[in-house]
């Protein structure tokens, strides 16, 4: 009997070996291939943004400091900095920048690499600076879940919108507030993107102005009794502009309103037109007191996401990366 156990100690303790030996040459494979691809993605980060020095080294430990402190890897951080470097980010942009896209693309569960590029590209039309990264990336994150969209699709939108209502003066706020009302209504992504840029542009330049008929900017004016521009010349407020606009419309004919959809939005945009001048009171209310308080929120909807076990799991494989 002794002999019987002492083969099956024995045959445990080979097994055992194993099983340790597979072990430490998987995790020396991991290592290896995590290693790997971070060095890879920051030699992309590097050539990209020119960094050189200890630029380098400040944005290496940063993106290491991310990959063992939040649910992302280091890896992941160094693909968001690609998208940023691409976007013209320097060094100090890129370090202020990545923790408000982390905390977008964890409140939204949108790819970081993705988020990274709608954030990034959003704030350059809009000329803002990287230091914005973290109150635009509140600015999605409350409209996407005070609306019926999410954050993928509004920057698709904001794709297509961003240049125009960036050169017009539009704050982001109101923007965001006017894809929401969209999105309410069914209008989405790029369609929302086309809309509203037609509808930017046409007001801007008037378009459809002839000496025998207004155009968008005559109708607007001259009909619903908005202004477009102020005393200076300056593009007023789009909020501004949407809700006397949404008042006027509602004291016009039926004739009215399809005639006037279509000159100001253009054939193509008309829905878009209409779901704004149609938006509800509570869906309006609703969004703008949700953006006027929308500071924090994305790093607070972060920290809900990840408040369970999947998210405790989800950082432990992250810190595990790290180390």
């Amino acid at each position: 009997g002794f002999t019987i156990m002492k083969g099956a100690l024995a045959n445990l303790a080979s097994k055992g070996i194993g099983i340790a030996i597979t072990a430490v040459k998987d995790l020396a494979k991991a290592t290896i291939t995590a290693s790997t691809d971070f060095e890879r993605g920051m030699s992309k980060v590097i050539a990209i943004s020119g960094a050189t020095g200890s630029d380098v080294d400040k944005l290496k430990k940063k993106a290491k400091e991310m990959g063992s402190t939040t649910q992302f890897t280091a890896t992941q951080s160094a693909e968001a900095f690609q998208y940023m470097a691409m976007a013209g980010w320097k060094t100090n942009d890129m370090l202020k920048g990545i923790k408000g896209v982390m905390n977008l693309a964890s409140a939204s569960g949108e790819d970081l690499a993705i988020t990274s590029d709608i954030v990034t590209d959003a704030i350059t039309a809009f000329g803002l600076k990287a230091k914005d990264s973290a109150h635009f990336s509140d600015v999605l994150a409350v409209a996407s879940s005070n609306a019926n969209t999410n954050v993928g699709m509004m920057g698709e939108t904001f794709k297509y919108v961003a240049p125009v209502a960036g050169s017009l003066g539009f704050k982001v706020e109101d923007v965001a507030e006017g894809i929401g009302l969209m999105a309410n209504s069914g209008i989405k992504a790029s369609q929302a993107g086309t809309s509203l840029r037609s509808i930017f542009t046409r007001l801007s330049t008037d378009a459809g102005a002839s000496s025998k008929s207004l155009g968008a900017l005559g109708i607007l004016t001259k009909k619903l009794g908005v202004e477009f521009y102020d005393a200076q010349g300056k593009v007023r407020p789009l909020n501004d502009i949407i809700n006397e606009s949404r008042t006027a419309w509602k004291n016009l004919s039926q004739e009215e309103q399809s005639n006037y959809a279509k000159k100001i939005a253009g054939q193509n945009a008309i829905s878009g037109w209409n779901a704004l001048m149609n938006a509800s009171a509570k869906d309006v209310e609703k969004l703008n007191s949700a953006l006027k308080n929308a500071d924090g929120t994305a790093e607070q909807r972060s920290d809900t996401m990840l408040d369970n076990l999947g998210g405790d799991v989800t950082k432990l494989s992250s810190a595990f990366e790290g180390l």
